[in-house]
C-alpha cells in the first residue's frame, strides 16, 4: 500500500529531490529537520519511492512547485531525481 502511494506522489507532486543516505533508513535528526523544513511552508510531507542505484539508496520527497523543491534540495543536499 505504501508503495502505490509513494508512486502516486511522484505522479501527482512532481517535483522530486533525493537524498543520499548511509543507511536503510533515515537517521532520527535529519527526519526531524525534514519534518521542521514541512511545517515551516505549512505543507504536508509527501514521500517519494526508496530507488537503490549504484549500491547506494535514495530517500524521495516529492513537491507540487519548483521553488520548495529547490529550498529542500539546497538545504538537505539533495538533487534533482533522475528518470527511471
Amino acid at each position: 500500500m505504501a508503495r502505490d502511494r509513494s508512486l502516486t506522489n511522484e505522479i501527482k507532486y512532481p517535483h522530486i529531490i533525493e537524498l543520499w543516505v548511509n543507511a536503510h533508513e533515515l537517521d532520527f535528526e535529519l527526519s526531524r529537520r525534514i519534518m521542521k523544513f514541512h511545517r515551516a511552508r505549512h505543507i504536508q510531507v509527501r514521500h517519494g519511492r526508496k530507488i537503490v542505484r549504484e549500491n547506494k539508496i535514495y530517500f524521495r520527497w516529492c513537491f507540487s512547485d519548483l521553488p520548495t523543491a529547490h529550498g529542500f534540495m539546497e538545504r538537505f543536499e539533495g538533487s534533482f531525481a533522475t528518470t527511471l
